[in-house]
């Protein structure tokens, strides 16, 4: 498999867009966003983008195979001071990706990051419940379900819980 995992620039906007909005029409996906809520201008996606590197406590990061974004995953840093040694992740792969260690590459880019920061000193990610390939991936990396918010989504009619995990890094 030819993988990359690389910092995502502005210019990466319009595909990220492209690929989100797939992603949201994709049944049964493990998302928070559902067909028709994600309604983001190229202009504001880069902006977005360029916000991740010019910050020391958060970073977006892709995955490309074939010169294709097959994967993303974006670390937030807190912005009030009191939060800024904490991260919050989102990732996300392609479904013909799935399984083939694009998350786990993705996930040791940031883990690793984060490490090197001096900042961060704690990962935090929501999952769903039934999610048990990302939820073995996450630990495989030493987060830990620190708690579960029941009926936390409504999907397709669902209503589905949501495991809280956190990683301390230091």
């Amino acid at each position: 498999m030819d993988l990359t995992i690389r910092q995502a620039v502005p210019d990466d906007a319009e595909a990220l867009i492209v690929r989100l909005q797939g992603l949201i029409e994709e049944p049964g996906i493990n998302f928070l966003l559902g067909p028709g809520e994600f309604s983001v201008t190229v202009e504001q996606e880069r902006g977005w983008l360029q916000q991740h590197l010019d910050s020391d406590n958060s970073i977006f990061l892709v995955a490309e195979a074939g010169g294709r974004i097959i994967g993303n995953l974006s670390c937030e840093g807190g912005r009030r001071a009191a939060e800024r040694h904490v991260g919050t992740l989102g990732i996300s792969v392609d479904a013909d990706w799935r399984g083939r260690g694009v998350g786990k590459a993705l996930m040791q880019a940031a883990v690793d990051w984060a490490r090197g920061t001096g900042v961060l000193r704690r990962l935090q990610l929501d999952v769903f419940c039934r999610n048990e390939p990302a939820i073995a991936l996450y630990r495989k990396f030493g987060f830990e379900v620190e708690g579960r918010r029941r009926q936390a989504v409504c999907k397709e009619g669902e209503y589905l819980d949501v495991y809280v995990m956190g990683l301390l890094l230091a």
